[in-house]
């Protein structure tokens, strides 16, 4: 990989791995770069958890984060794909 500008920008306008049919910053983009934020704010609480006890609750919260962002991203793209589906 050369570049990793040239390279994001070209992964952004292929066509999304779910099937959708859109492309990939159309449907899947957002969920993935959300779930990568509520990763990382998790592993830094698991790690940061060892010394101050109380980051450790801070879990639940994240994990909560990351259920609440499935909630609203999956309706969303099943029924892009079932309208999609009904077209075809």
């Amino acid at each position: 990989m050369k570049n990793p500008k040239a390279w994001m920008l070209r992964k952004l306008g292929e066509s999304c791995a779910c099937s959708s049919g859109r492309s990939y910053r159309e449907c899947c983009y957002r969920r993935e770069s959300i779930y990568f934020v509520v990763g990382v704010f998790s592993a830094l609480t698991l790690f940061g958890a060892v010394e101050v006890p109380w980051l450790l609750m801070m879990v639940p919260i994240l994990l909560l984060a990351a259920f609440a962002t499935k909630l609203h991203f999956d309706p969303e793209r099943m029924r892009y794909q079932k309208n999609k589906n009904a077209v075809d």
